[in-house]
C-alpha cells in the first residue's frame, strides 16, 4: 500500500472512530466542538507523519507527537469505539485489525533481519580488523561487509564506524576514490608476503606440499587482486589517513 493510501485510510478509520464517540456520548448527528477539534487534529497529526510509510499503529510509535491532553482524548476514544466498530462499521474493523496483525508480523521480521545483519557486520568488523594485524585476512572486503550490514541496521554503528580511524584508514579512500595509494598497497602486499613466506617454509620443510600449493594460491590471488583490481590512486586523492 502506498503512503498516500495508507495516509487515507488512517484518518478514516479515525474518523469514524471519533464520530460514533461522539454520537454516544454526547448526543447529534454533527460532531461537537470538541469532538471536531479533536478529529482535525488527529488529521493534521497523520498528514505531518514522517513514519507514515512504515509505520505499523501509533502505539507503537517511539516519537510520540500528540499533546498530552490529545494524547489522552484520542485514547478515550479508541478504548470506547475499539470494541463497537466490529457492529457499526464491520468491514473496516476487520480491514484494520488484518492490517494490524500483518504489520505487526512485518515489523517483527524487520527486528530479526536487523539482527542478523549486527551480528554479521560484527563478526565482519572483528574478522577485517584482525585482518590489519594478520594480513592472511582480507581487511577491505571484510570493512565493506561491515559497511552494508551496519548500514542495514543500526545507524549508529554505522555512524560510528565510519568515524573510526580504522575505517579512515583503510576503506575511505577505496571507497570514494575505489582505489588505494601506491604506499597501502605496498604495504598490504608486503605483509601478506612476509606471513605467508613464513607459512610456506614453516610447511615446505616438513613436506606438506598440498597447503604450500593452496597457499601459494591464496597468495598469487592477493598479488593479483591488488596490483590489477585495485586502482592505484595519488596520495594527495587518498587523504591524509593513508
Amino acid at each position: 500500500m502506498d503512503t498516500e493510501k495508507k495516509r487515507e485510510r488512517e484518518i478514516q478509520t479515525v474518523s469514524c472512530m471519533i464520530s460514533l464517540y461522539c454520537r454516544k456520548k454526547h448526543g447529534g448527528k454533527k460532531l461537537c466542538e470538541s469532538c471536531s477539534q479533536l478529529l482535525k487534529y488527529a488529521a493534521d497529526r497523520s498528514g505531518r507523519c514522517p513514519f507514515m510509510e512504515n509505520k505499523t499503529f501509533c502505539s507503537n510509535c517511539k516519537v510520540h507527537c500528540y499533546s498530552p491532553a490529545m494524547r489522552e482524548k484520542i485514547r478515550e476514544v479508541m478504548r470506547f469505539s475499539g470494541p463497537r466498530m466490529i457492529f457499526v462499521h464491520p468491514v473496516m474493523a476487520v480491514r484494520h485489525l488484518v492490517f494490524t496483525k500483518r504489520e505487526k508480523g512485518r515489523a517483527g521480521k524487520m527486528s530479526l533481519k536487523r539482527l542478523i545483519f549486527l551480528i554479521i557486520g560484527c563478526i565482519c568488523l572483528a574478522l577485517g580488523t584482525v585482518g590489519v594485524f594478520l594480513p592472511i585476512l582480507p581487511t577491505v572486503p571484510f570493512y565493506l561487509a561491515a559497511v552494508f550490514c551496519f548500514s542495514q541496521s543500526s545507524a549508529r554503528l554505522h555512524d560510528w564506524f565510519l568515524g573510526t580511524k580504522l575505517y579512515k584508514k583503510h576503506l575511505q579512500s577505496y571507497v570514494e576514490k575505489r582505489g588505494m595509494t601506491a604506499a597501502t598497497k605496498l604495504g598490504i602486499i608486503s605483509s601478506v608476503t612476509l606471513l605467508m613466506g613464513i607459512g610456506f617454509a614453516l610447511m615446505a620443510v616438513k613436506g606438506i606440499w598440498i597447503p604450500c600449493i593452496i597457499l601459494a594460491l591464496v597468495w598469487t590471488a592477493h598479488i593479483v587482486y591488488f596490483i590489477f583490481g585495485v586502482k592505484t590512486i595519488k596520495k594527495e586523492d587518498g587523504g591524509k589517513n593513508f
